[in-house]
């Protein structure tokens, strides 16, 4: 049963909204990696951030030209933040969430979103070390972030 991606059928807007609060509060200024869902990816490249997609459709790669197959070309610690979705039910999350974190500066950020679950994204927050861990609720979205600390 494949199941539908988090903001099909759901208004972007509420979610930009809580992604744009969480990089504020954390002082995410620079660039960042937009993972797996091109809506967000658009609405914050909109919203004036310089937004890196990866991992689009092909579909969506097309409108999107600056888009990336994976983080693999991306430099190490390089980015303010990466904004993912369905981290809390990715079966694969800690190899994701490694990946994720690989490319972020020390003091940088990590934003999930996900639809509902959201004890289980503060677990994997948590589980990845984030710390000033926040939760913003979007109608049904969970949007999840935390600060990075390489040590």
């Amino acid at each position: 049963m494949s199941r539908a991606p988090v903001l099909d059928g759901l208004f972007v807007t509420p979610a930009v909204t809580a992604i744009a609060e969480a990089l504020a509060s954390t002082r995410a200024d620079g660039k960042l990696a937009v993972v797996g869902n091109a809506k967000l990816a658009t609405a914050l490249t909109e919203a004036k951030r310089d937004v890196v997609p990866i991992a689009m459709s092909a579909r969506a790669a097309k409108k999107l030209t600056n888009a990336l197959a994976d983080l693999s070309s991306i430099e190490d610690r390089s980015l303010v933040a990466v904004v993912g979705v369905d981290i809390a039910t990715d079966d694969g999350w800690e190899t994701t969430l490694r990946e994720w974190t690989r490319v972020v500066r020390d003091g940088g950020t990590l934003v999930f979103v996900d639809r509902g679950h959201a004890p289980e994204a503060s677990r994997r927050a948590l589980c990845v070390g984030l710390s000033e861990i926040e939760q913003r609720h979007a109608g049904r979205v969970v949007v999840t972030s935390g600060l990075i600390t390489h040590l």
